[in-house]
């Protein structure tokens, strides 16, 4: 069963806010976990933990509470933790680091940042130095308004995902009652408030952060002239009694009422008329929301999070501070009996933006995302990396979701046909690259050659950074413009895969990357191969192939003069070739030359070269270097025999019994002659070595968890 883990540091925190959160894990079959510093029972909740956390960021605690809770996480093995409130939500990533390199996800909902515009120093010096860095350890960060969101999006680079979710959503069910007029009566005397009373309403902690001071000096200009209005002041008292005291101080008490903690505030809000709001510093307020779901207008204070509720002069207005504009502000709803209820229809309308209705969804969306990998290619044709890219996104697009960016070209027809979701770039820079990365939220890029690994290299503020290293000589062997890139950058990449044991060998800084690499040889879907492969041949077609790109790395004009000194000694001999490239008119002039065109048939590029493959005898390559070709695994996945120049990816996939490494002409010319005339029993027997090495070296489902292990380190 799946577990997640809720962590704050009171238990009120999750009471009040989070328990239809509770809700839906439990209705989605997961086990749910809460660690928070205290000993309630809260509904939904199949496991209580309790932690030390402090709300201080001083004391001594939060280090015992690290320790603890690094304890139940290891032992847990949770699959989603969502964090909350500042010092629990920093207790609970700095003890979830080691668990997210083994797949757990952390999400941080930031109810409010303690800096934000206008905050005292202080909060600047000590909450946002220790939220950036902390962000680097946050998978998902959401933010409840647009002031932190925007501030976020430029300052925490290092969060792969930040998203906005407007708040924790509006329990619709807690105003599913009816109250008559009688009831609605009864309630305001019990509260000692009269029939005809125009009532303001502030449910909120008493603190000097809710800044209730505002409204009892607005009450206290009010109150000579006007009465009938009065102010409910219903929450916990967190600042020993001072308002209390203030108010008797100023003879107020027939006109504010201190209601301390109440669990009916839905029906407090259908006695009232009029919502207010006086804090200094709000994330985005359930009481503000909530008040515009029961149809009251809001009159509220310019501060993070109430503006992002208070459309100023249409549900509501928004106030700066200034004691004579709220009082005008309120005899103006006072008054005005048709700009009061225009008002309180759009405070209704707007408050369908912030229900749970609207918030579960997206919130589900986000518990349910998945990491979003971006395989990047240079080339714009499909051959052995491209194949690799495919074969992955083909098998993981269930646990990831997945992209393929390469420069447009011939290659968009078969992601098409694969149903693999391309994103075609003009040019392969790092400009480009850095402008798809934050279009489509890219969390990992894996780049599958060199010069997409170097431009890569340049874009991990963004993203994580695999290099797939498919066999390029260039940074193999030797040093060159393209190498020293490669080794400039690999320190932003995460992992380097080499693609054999000799390419990784022969690298030449081998020593300063080492640590970071690891040797994975390529792999090939052989069911995909042989799906697109007739099984009805009887007889073979072609002697001979040649399948790849016709470039100087695969060496093809010394594969057509060994094709010709082969037909030389066997007049009946046809041969076939797949490909194009730069050496593709040089092929064609020397087969029309020697007069070979009744023997060599150029079929040019194929998007499905896989029937010609198998309608082949033997795949020859005369390749200069290799890595790990697809085109020699596919081949073997059909039981094709081949005769390969001993490259250094050659070497580490054919063996005596499979295959044949020759690197002189006539020994290959040879070779080809011998296989042609071997019998049926000898070439059957060839054929099953071949597979059988094939299925030891081409471990998919290995593969590929290699691959996602990558993905989900930190």
């Amino acid at each position: 069963m799946k577990k997640v883990l809720f962590t704050a540091t009171v238990d009120s925190h999750i009471i009040q806010f989070h328990l239809p959160f509770l809700k839906y894990f439990k209705e989605h079959g997961y086990e749910v976990h809460v660690a928070t510093n205290g000993v309630e029972e809260i509904p939904y909740c199949d496991k209580k933990i309790v932690i030390p956390f402090e709300r201080s960021p001083f004391k001594l605690n939060n280090l015992k509470a690290i320790k603890k809770l690094r304890q139940v996480i290891q032992n847990e093995h949770y699959d989603i933790i969502h964090t909350h409130t500042p010092m629990g939500s920093v207790v609970t990533r700095l003890a979830a680091k080691k668990a997210r390199k083994n797949g757990t996800r952390v999400i941080y909902t930031a109810h409010g940042f303690h800096f934000f515009k206008g905050a005292p120093l202080l909060n600047w010096c000590l909450f946002y130095p220790v939220e950036k860095y902390l962000s680097k350890y946050t998978d998902t960060l959401i933010l409840i308004n647009q002031e932190d969101y925007q501030r976020a999006k430029r300052k925490f680079k290092k969060c792969r995902d930040i998203e906005y979710v407007p708040g924790v959503g509006i329990d619709e069910e807690k105003f599913h009652f009816k109250m008559n007029e009688k009831e609605k009566l009864e309630l305001r005397e019990s509260l000692g408030l009269k029939k005809n009373d125009f009532v303001m309403i502030y449910p909120a902690e008493l603190n000097k952060n809710k800044n209730q001071i505002l409204l009892i000096d607005i009450m206290e200009k009010l109150v000579n002239h006007y009465p009938d209005i009065k102010l409910l002041l219903p929450g916990k008292d967190s600042y020993q009694g001072f308002y209390q005291n203030l108010v008797r101080e100023r003879k107020l008490e027939g006109s504010i009422f201190f209601l301390g903690y109440r669990k009916d505030i839905p029906k407090l809000l259908k006695i009232s008329d009029l919502a207010v709001a006086s804090s200094h510093r709000e994330g985005l307020p359930v009481n503000v929301m909530e008040a515009m779901y029961s149809g009251l207008p809001v009159i509220a204070t310019r501060c993070r999070g109430q503006k992002d509720l208070v459309d100023d002069g249409k549900n509501g207005y928004i106030n700066d501070y200034d004691i004579d504009d709220f009082v005008e502000k309120i005899l103006e709803l006072y008054n005005n009996k048709e700009k009061y209820k225009k008002f309180s229809r759009n405070a209704k309308e707007k408050s369908k933006d912030f229900t749970l209705d609207t918030i579960l969804p997206k919130m589900d969306e986000i518990y349910h995302k998945k990491k979003r990998v971006l395989h990047l290619l240079a080339s714009n044709k499909f051959s052995g990396a491209e194949n690799v890219a495919c074969t992955i996104i083909e098998n993981l697009s269930d646990e990831y979701e997945m992209y393929y960016c390469s420069p447009s070209g011939s290659i968009e027809k078969q992601l098409q046909e694969k149903n693999i979701s391309y994103i075609p770039i003009d040019k392969l820079i790092v400009h480009n690259l850095k402008k798809i990365q934050k279009i489509y939220k890219i969390d990992i890029i894996h780049a599958h050659d060199i010069r997409a690994s170097v431009i890569a290299g340049f874009c991990s503020k963004y993203s994580k950074i695999i290099s797939h290293v498919h066999g390029n000589h260039l940074y193999m062997r030797s040093i060159s413009l393209q190498s020293v890139l490669f080794l400039a950058v690999s320190k932003s990449f995460s992992k380097i895969f080499w693609v054999s044991p000799s390419s990784y060998e022969n690298y030449c800084f081998k020593k300063q990357i080492s640590k970071k690499s690891m040797v994975l040889i390529n792999v090939i879907d052989s069911k995909e191969v042989k799906n697109k492969v007739k099984d009805d041949h009887s007889e073979y077609f072609y002697d001979i192939i040649f399948l790849g790109r016709l470039n100087e790395a695969k060496n093809p004009m010394r594969m057509i003069k060994i094709f010709h000194r082969a037909i030389q000694e066997n007049k009946d001999i046809k041969c076939a070739i797949v490909g194009d490239g730069e050496f593709y008119d040089d092929v064609q002039s020397y087969i029309k030359t020697n007069h070979l065109e009744n023997h060599i048939i150029m079929y040019g590029f194929q998007n499905n070269p896989y029937k010609i493959l198998s309608s082949s005898k033997i795949m020859l390559m005369t390749s200069i270097h290799e890595g790990v070709p697809m085109v020699a695994l596919e081949a073997m996945s059909l039981g094709i025999p081949i005769i390969s120049t001993p490259t250094d990816g050659m070497v580490n996939i054919l063996d005596e019994t499979s295959g044949f490494l020759l690197d002189d002409d006539e020994a290959i010319v040879k070779k080809i002659l011998e296989l042609l005339n071997y019998s049926d029993a000898q070439m059957n027997i060839l054929k099953k070595n071949i597979i059988r090495r094939f299925d030891n070296i081409n471990d998919v489902g290995n593969y590929l968890k290699v691959i996602q292990s990558v993905y989900e380190e930190e």
